[in-house]
């Protein structure tokens, strides 16, 4: 089926995609940092929420690699550093997120 232009719009079939916008929105919203992104690092983390988890999990994977770990060690480790002290991890999540990523 083509796309036309000049067809009337079904109301509910847009209010169902204003609903899942809106939703997607306020989960981005919620996101610890999402004010301090720039338009690319939004584009990209709205494209990792409308995934399926199973897809989600499956390019996450493929961007943790050890050597992507080592590559970028510094700056994770002052990620971690800086989620230690604005009291959004704990000392036990802080040892056990440098244990899994190997740092």
């Amino acid at each position: 089926m083509k796309w036309n232009p000049f067809k009337k719009a079904d109301p509910k079939e847009e209010s169902a995609l204003l609903d899942e916008a809106a939703k997607l929105e306020a989960e981005f919203n919620a996101l610890p940092g999402a004010k301090d992104m720039n338009m690319f690092q939004r584009f990209a983390m709205k494209r990792v929420l409308k995934m399926s988890p199973e897809e989600r999990q499956k390019v996450l994977q493929k961007a943790m690699t050890p050597k992507n770990i080592e590559k970028h060690k510094p700056e994770i480790l002052a990620q971690l550093d800086a989620m230690k002290k604005a009291g959004q991890m704990s000392d036990d999540q802080y040892r056990l997120a440098k244990r899994k990523l190997g740092l």
